[in-house]
């Protein structure tokens, strides 16, 4: 099995507490859930909105490592805490980043919490390689 692991400048270092950013294993991309926080573990702001807009420049950073963008996604899975609540600023970053007739599937998962107090919504997505 061929593997090649990504942990990429401008993400937090995720090895210091014991995971990868991603993995490409043979032939086939996997990435850790993003956040909205910088390198600095800093979040991009205590709303919906914010947070999101930091979470798809994170995937889209880890993209960038695989010759891939936001355009070729074909799947996302968006873990929103209290999705009723913050459905609607979520979507209005989906429909800033995903603007055109091309958009990959979706599947909305509103979980209780994160795996911190703070976070508010979690992305993860699959694209072909």
């Amino acid at each position: 099995m061929t593997r090649e692991v990504i942990n990429p400048d401008g993400l937090i270092d995720s090895t210091g507490i014991g995971y990868n950013q991603a993995v490409v294993a043979d032939g086939t991309f996997y990435m850790s859930g993003q956040v909205g926080w910088d390198e600095k573990f800093q979040l991009a702001g205590d709303d919906i909105q914010s947070q999101t807009k930091k979470a798809f420049e994170n995937v889209e950073t880890l993209l960038a490592e695989v010759d891939r963008s936001l355009d070729d996604v074909a799947k996302v899975t968006a873990h929103i805490v209290d999705s009723h609540k913050n459905r609607d600023g979520f979507f209005e970053v989906w429909n800033e980043v995903y603007d055109g007739e091309s958009y990959p599937c979706l599947t909305v998962l509103g979980p209780e919490q994160l795996a911190q107090e703070d976070f508010l919504v979690e992305i993860e997505v699959e694209v072909p390689l």
